[in-house]
Order: structure tokens, then C-alpha cells, then sequence
């Protein structure tokens, strides 16, 4: 492919025909930090070097070098030079936020001779407290997106943001508060053009498993992609670690999904997909929620919603059904509520009601989930008359739910999910239930059907309460509550 011809291609894929737009077919030479493992990566067929960078210890020139060495017989002049005119893509790594300008600097000096696409890496955001300090990241934000629209269309940039993180017994996923920090820090002080971009979140293969949801959401509101990677035997070959990463393939365009793997995933992976109709089969056992679920416009920056989770990040907006329903219509739904702060407030809660359309008040069933624990069911009429009833759960940052609102009385199955991380000092602790079950006849009064009511229309809908916008150690703010695999179904109900 000529430098011409490459200059028009918007997508790094693109660059690669032979691999027809499919990003786990992309091969990688790693950690090319020397002479040697340079000279090895350029005589290969591997199609991307990914090296490090960051200011040795003897000089201020960038060095190709990963922490905790810092000293190489590679400075970053000597690398692009070798590789510049290359078919091969580069990957930069930089381990040290005073590397970065002098770097762009010289790629934006020969952005002429540069033939390969360009990716910019570096670790913006902790995966937990516990985690190493991540690079400057508004800095690298700043200078990296300055220097990519200065270099357009001479050269194709994109951005894999990813998190400082560690592996051990207490640490084994993406939380949602870890995924929410990046998209925040991502999208704070107007960072919006980042999305003109390609960008991809580089994860950690053994934190990856138990993160579907997490990293599905933060991938698919940003309209980007993810790239795994491992150290060499950290992840046992099990069917059970395949079929994990599997399902990220399941639910991804083949274009977003890289796999910088050791063996023996790299090739279990090109062996095993599954076929189109297995993954269109997949897609069918549970229906997008931005299919059947919105907020009203305004809200859209702070309710964020995927296939299968919704982010609030403020109190008082909502998400609503789409669809309405009218009186003689029971609904059932289900989901899980995650509180993804630790302030020192216990009055979060969440807010599930069901309520008419054509009316202010909030006429119909609402459902008030705290994060104590808490359970409070309210039903109103019209006229403004309501009834209480009340129960407790053993409080937790997680609930799972269960909801049947069947005209004359209310079902509710509320379990405990996060309770291992919760303090048992509690004088309730040892007497309060992980799982509840709630039964609510409603007088007659308050019931949603009545003669008056036949053209009444409901919808439902959940909303926070009490989403404290805090700031963490890191000056990121914190907060937020999630909805995953929400659902609604209806039934018509006989009146007579």
C-alpha cells in the first residue's frame, strides 16, 4: 500500500486490508525496549511494535524503557527512525508524562516519513485505591489531542486509555466506580473532541472476566473499543476463562476487539469464535434496555445507557420506558441497583415508580430501595390519597430486584448482592435478612384500576436520590447509581 493511498484511511484497521476489518487478527511484537528485540521485531511478520517510554535517569531524551528500569540502549530518536519507514504500526506506551511532548514533538517533525498508524497509550486512571499512581492524564489528554489534530490527515492516530492496576484475591474486576472515573476523566474540561478519535480501553485479562457489564457500558457509550492483554501465566486455560472472553466477542463488532494475549489464548481465540448465528442467538436471550428504556432530553450526559446497564450519575433525572401501558395491564420487572459511592451518607436510595402519563402527580406505585437497606412502597390514586407499607433488607451497595405490580397487590423480591464489604456492626446485622419477600394488598381506593380509570396510561420508571458529587484522592468526582439488565414485561390482567 502506497503512502498515499494510506493518508485517506480514518480507522487503524483499515491500514491492515489483509486482515478484512478484523482487529483479533492484529499481531503484536511487545515491549520492544532494545536494540535487539527491535532488530527481532522489524524482521518479523508481526504487524504493530509496542514499546515504552519514559526519561532515563543519565539524560532528559525519552528512552525506550518500562519501570522500573531507566536506562536502555534505545532513545526514542533512535527507535522512530528505525521504524518510521516500516509498514508497521507503533504502539507508545509512556510510562512518564515529561516523555510525551519531546516524543510528539519528533513524530510531528517526520510526520512525512511516517508510514504506520499510531496508537498513544498510557494509564490515566486506577483501577483501585490500592493501584499505582497513573500518568497526568488531563495532560496527556491535552498534548496528545493537540498534537492528533495538528498531524491530521498526514498521520492516523487513535488512543488507548488505560488503568494502573494489580491482581490478587481482593482485586479481581473493573468495578463500576473504576469504569465510571474513566469516563469522567475522559469527557471532563470539555474533552468531547477526543471522540473524533478512535480510541481503545486497554483491560487486564484476569480483571476482564468478571467485568462484562462494566466494560461493555464504558465501551459502548463512548462508541469504543477494547484491547486484552496478560501477563505470561497469570490466566489459567479453562473453558471457563474462554467462554468469558468469548462473550466479549459475542457482543462486539469484530472491528473494536483486540487480543494482545500470550499463549495459549492467542490461538484459542482464532479457533474457537463463535459463528454469526451463535452470536446473533446470544444477542436474543436478553433485549437491549436502550431499546426499550430513555431519559428525556437534557438528561442525556447524565443517564448513560448500554444494552444492558444504565449510569446515573446525578440525583433527580430519571429513566423511563418507552412504552406505556394502560390500567388493566399488570408489569413485572427485574433488574440489579449498584451504589457506587462509599460517602459517609446513608440516605442514598433509588426510586422505581410506576406513574401516569397524562398527570403531574405521581399517581400509581413507587418504590423507594435505600442504600441502609431500607424498603418503603408507596401507592397514590388521583386523588392524592396513598398507602405505606414498609420492610428491611440487610443494607449492602447492591440489590438485586424483582417487582409484580398486579393492579390489587404488589409483589416485591428484594435480595442483599455486595454484603461482604459491609461493615457488621450494625445492631440490625444479625436479625435482618439478605433476601426479603413483599406483599402489598392495596385497598380499593388506592388500586390502579377503577371504572374512572379505563383510559388512564402508566409507565415506568427509576430514578436517585441523594448522588453526592464527591471528590476522591485523585480530584476525579465519584458517585453514581447503575440499573443492569433491566426489564419489563406486561400481561393483561381479566377485570371482571
Amino acid at each position: 500500500m502506497s503512502t498515499d493511498d494510506k493518508r485517506y484511511f480514518q480507522r487503524t484497521l483499515h491500514y491492515f486490508p489483509s486482515i478484512e476489518n478484523d482487529a483479533s487478527r492484529i499481531t503484536w511484537a511487545h515491549a520492544v525496549n532494545s536494540q535487539q528485540k527491535l532488530e527481532e521485531a522489524l524482521k518479523s511478520s508481526l504487524m504493530f511494535i509496542e514499546a515504552d517510554i519514559l526519561i532515563g535517569s543519565s539524560s532528559s531524551d525519552p528512552i525506550m524503557a518500562h519501570p522500573p528500569h531507566k536506562a536502555s540502549d534505545l532513545t526514542f530518536s533512535e527507535f522512530l527512525n528505525e521504524v518510521k519507514s516500516t509498514s508497521k504500526g507503533l504502539k507508545l506506551d509512556f510510562k512518564d508524562i515529561n516523555a510525551l511532548q519531546p516524543c510528539l514533538n519528533e513524530l510531528e517533525a517526520q510526520k512525512d516519513d511516517i508510514n504506520g498508524p499510531i496508537i498513544l497509550n498510557a494509564d490515566i486512571v486506577r483501577a483501585n485505591p490500592q493501584c499505582a499512581q497513573p500518568i497526568d492524564a488531563q495532560r496527556f489528554l491535552s498534548e496528545g489531542l493537540a498534537f492528533g489534530f495538528r498531524v491530521i490527515p498526514q498521520l492516523m492516530i487513535s488512543f488507548s486509555l488505560g488503568w494502573t492496576t494489580i491482581y490478587d484475591k481482593t482485586t479481581n474486576s473493573y468495578t463500576w466506580s473504576s469504569v465510571i472515573d474513566m469516563y469522567r476523566t475522559i469527557t471532563q474540561n470539555d474533552n468531547y473532541s477526543l471522540f473524533n478519535f478512535e480510541i481503545t480501553f486497554p483491560v487486564r485479562l484476569s480483571l476482564a472476566f468478571k467485568s462484562f457489564d462494566q466494560l461493555h457500558w464504558l465501551a459502548q457509550v463512548t462508541k469504543s473499543g477494547l484491547t486484552f492483554w496478560s501477563p505470561i501465566d497469570e490466566v489459567e486455560n479453562t473453558q471457563e476463562n474462554l467462554k468469558c472472553l468469548l462473550q466479549f466477542r459475542t457482543h462486539f463488532n469484530r472491528s473494536l476487539i483486540y487480543y494482545d494475549l500470550p499463549t495459549p489464548f492467542d490461538t484459542l481465540i482464532s479457533e474457537n469464535f463463535y459463528t454469526q448465528n451463535e452470536r446473533e442467538n446470544e444477542k436474543d436471550i436478553f433485549p437491549s434496555m436502550k431499546d426499550y428504556w430513555h431519559t428525556i432530553t437534557g438528561q442525556e450526559d447524565n443517564v448513560l445507557v448500554s444494552d444492558f446497564s444504565a449510569v446515573l450519575l446525578k440525583s433527580n433525572v430519571f429513566l423511563r420506558t418507552k412504552q406505556t401501558f394502560d390500567s388493566t395491564v399488570a408489569c413485572t420487572w427485574s433488574g440489579t441497583i449498584d451504589f457506587l459511592t462509599d460517602a459517609s451518607s446513608q440516605t442514598q436510595a433509588v426510586l422505581c415508580y410506576l406513574a401516569e402519563t397524562e398527570h403531574i402527580s405521581k399517581a400509581g406505585m413507587t418504590i423507594t430501595i435505600s442504600k441502609t437497606g431500607s424498603i418503603e412502597v408507596v401507592y397514590e390514586n388521583t386523588q392524592g390519597s396513598s398507602q405505606v407499607d414498609e420492610n428491611f433488607v440487610f443494607p449492602s451497595y447492591a440489590y438485586a430486584f424483582r417487582i409484580r405490580d398486579s393492579i390489587s397487590t404488589i409483589h416485591i423480591e428484594i435480595s442483599s448482592l455486595d454484603i461482604e464489604n459491609l461493615s457488621l456492626t450494625s445492631s440490625t446485622s444479625s436479625s435482618v435478612s439478605t433476601s426479603v419477600q413483599l406483599t402489598v394488598f392495596l385497598n380499593t381506593n388506592h388500586r390502579r384500576i377503577a371504572s374512572s380509570d379505563d383510559n388512564k396510561h402508566f409507565h415506568a420508571a427509576v430514578m436517585g436520590q441523594n448522588i453526592e458529587q464527591m471528590t476522591s484522592t485523585d480530584n476525579n468526582p465519584t458517585g453514581g447509581i447503575v440499573f443492569s439488565r433491566l426489564r419489563l414485561t406486561q400481561e393483561l390482567i381479566s377485570t371482571n
